[in-house]
Order: C-alpha cells, then structure tokens, then sequence
C-alpha cells in the first residue's frame, strides 16, 4: 500500500516552514529525501513525482516567504536559506539526508553541501547548475538597482486576479509548462481576498539581488561539493539553452548527468522517468517494482 501524502509544519526560528511528507510509518529507516522548489514555485512542485518515489521519507518543502511558509524580515540571501535548510532538517529530527532541487532549488542546495557538508548525502539537482553569474565590474550598477528596488516595494505588490484561471494564465505566460502543472503551483500560491485572489509569496522576492556571484565564483562552489550528484536536464528546457551548462556540471568531482526530454518542469510534467532516473541513483525500488 503506497504511503500517504501528510501536510506539516515546522518551527525554525519562531518562524512557519510549511511542507508536504510521504512516508511509510513502518518503515524506520527509510532514506531520508528533501525536496527544495524553484522560485515563485512551492512544495506542490514535488507532488506528481511523489507517487514514484515510495522508498523515501519525503519532504517538499515551501521555502520561506512561498507557499505556506512564513516570510523572513531579514531576507533571502543564498547564505540564509542555506541556515535555513540547515534548521529545517534539524527540525524534522534528520542527522542527514538526500537533497533534491529544482531551478532556485538547485542552485541554493549546492551551497548547503558546501556549507555545511555533513548535511549532505547526495545532490539531485533538477534543471540547475547553479544561480545565474555576472563579472564582477556589473556589481555597482545591481547594487544601485537593488537599492531602487528596496526603495519602491509598491511595485512588486501582487495584482489581483478575479478567478484562480486567470492566475493560472498568468503563470503559463511566465513558464512553459503543462496547464496542470501550473494548477498545482497555484493551488498553493494564491490567496482568496473579497475581490478576487493575490499571490502568497512575499513580494521582496521579485526585488532584484544586491550581488551575484561571478561564474568562477559558482564553479568553485560545484568543483567543492563532495557528495555524489545527479544532475537532470530537460533537453528543452533552460539549462540545455545555457552555454556554461557543460562547463559547470563538469565541475562535480562526483557527478552524472542525464538528459530526457522535457522543459524547465519536467519533473511535473513528465515526473515518472524523472522518478526512476532518482530512484536508480539512489538504489531506491522504483513503484510498482519496475
């Protein structure tokens, strides 16, 4: 009997990290799996791969200022989120585990390793490679750009939409993905007000970043990652797009890439060979024994 879907939620800090678990109560030592999502995403990102992963204690987060998750006052540096899943996982009672994520996910989970290596069992990074880069000589024009950002909040406010559909338009304008997919997202992203619905995520996470990082900067923190790491790419998605790709998953001292067809979603789109590509990773019995 497959395990069911439970919701929870966490205290780190004083603050509420909601998520999504699937476990198998029985089963006390099953491998331990979370799941970090994409920007603007949230845990239900996860939700169609779950059924192929029963092996796993699993847990989907919504990082803060997502979902159902409480916003951070002090914002969302890579750092932070990294102390962030730090206290998430001492939250869940986890000495380590496996780490999987997707686009922002995957770029924040590489510096958890780094960070704090003994978190770490293995990477699974989900159409990432890493946050984007710049050189070094644009950081004064995205300071500038970050302050004016900081200073005009009232612009990244969510508009109000009069139906969940038109939410739901909305985000498949953004992101290329299956209409059910973005049903999903929203189904957990959105909050009902007397005039319509709003987004739920906290809007500071539209301001641009004060600082990127340099593309040697996130070359050495993949050539650092000392677990073993499986990298997913959708061979239409944006990583295929992307010239540095090859150059930066060349970096992992320990890492396997495997190419299947999909966009930036894949892993909702097209979650069942996404599953069994984790599954034969980690040595997990796929669903339904195949």
């Amino acid at each position: 009997m497959r395990p069911k879907l439970e919701t929870i939620t966490l205290s780190v800090d004083g603050k509420t990290i909601a998520g999504i678990r699937q476990r198998d109560p029985n089963a006390v030592d099953a491998p331990k799996l979370l799941c970090v999502h994409g920007w603007l995403d949230n845990a239900n990102s996860f939700v169609p791969m779950i059924p192929y992963l029963p092996a796993f204690d699993l847990v989907a987060i919504d990082l803060p200022g997502h979902g159902y998750s409480d916003a951070l006052p002090q914002g969302y540096t890579f750092h932070e989120l990294c102390y962030q899943l730090t206290r998430i996982v001492e939250a869940l009672e986890w000495d380590s585990c496996h780490l999987m994520g997707h686009s922002l996910g995957g770029c924040i989970t590489p510096m958890l390793c780094v960070a704090n290596p003994a978190i770490a069992e293995s990477l699974i990074l989900i159409e990432a490679s890493g946050p984007l880069s710049e050189s070094a000589a644009k950081l004064p024009e995205r300071m500038a750009k970050s302050m004016q950002d900081r200073l005009n909040p009232a612009r990244f406010q969510s508009r109000t939409f009069s139906t969940k559909d038109d939410a739901i338009k909305s985000r498949l304008k953004a992101a290329k993905m299956a209409p059910m997919s973005a049903k999903l997202i929203i189904d957990r992203q959105v909050k009902e007000i007397d005039s319509g619905y709003q987004w739920r995520f906290d809007p500071r996470w539209r301001e641009s970043s004060s600082q990127y990082q340099t593309e040697e900067q996130v070359r050495a923190v993949l050539a650092a990652v000392g677990c073993k790491t499986l990298a997913v790419v959708g061979d239409e998605g944006f990583l295929a797009k992307r010239p540095e790709t090859q150059q930066r998953l060349d970096c992992l001292t320990d890492g396997e890439v495997m190419i299947l067809p999909g966009n930036h979603h894949l892993h909702m789109d097209t979650p069942e060979p996404v599953a069994a590509a984790v599954n034969r990773f980690l040595g997990a019995l796929p669903d339904m024994g195949g």
